[in-house]
């Protein structure tokens, strides 16, 4: 029975996503409540938005912007080791289909040849 060719994927990859997807949700999250505060006039978050500008030095848009990029590069890096991983697995089994396929014509080359008769001398 032939094996299936299903992609290998690692428990730490399965992590790693879910991961950088909710630091980029978070990120969103700040950046949709610093343009709420910016365009609507909300007193609570506006008071939110200017005591978090206080204790951070920037308001909630900018820092929304900076952990959407953090997660973006976080889920690029991942992308990139694990992408380097399957290419050297799926380059090592292109090594060995090939050398399989060479055996097999070598075996196909020598079962194909015609066998030599050699005629044998009489004893003294």
């Amino acid at each position: 029975m032939a094996k299936k060719n299903k992609l290998p994927v690692s428990i730490v990859e399965l992590v790693w996503y879910p991961i950088c997807a909710l630091v980029i949700l978070w990120g969103l999250t700040y950046v949709v409540l610093g343009l709420v505060t910016k365009y609507n006039n909300i007193n609570a978050l506006t008071e939110f938005d200017a005591n978090f500008k206080k204790l951070f030095g920037l308001n909630l848009y900018f820092w929304g912007l900076i952990i959407v990029v953090i997660g973006a590069v976080a889920a690029v890096v991942v992308m990139l080791f694990f992408a380097k991983t399957f290419d050297r697995a799926s380059e090592r089994e292109q090594r060995r289909s090939a050398r399989l396929n060479a055996l097999k014509k070598e075996e196909k080359v020598v079962a194909e040849q015609q066998p030599e008769v050699v005629e044998a001398k009489p004893a003294e």
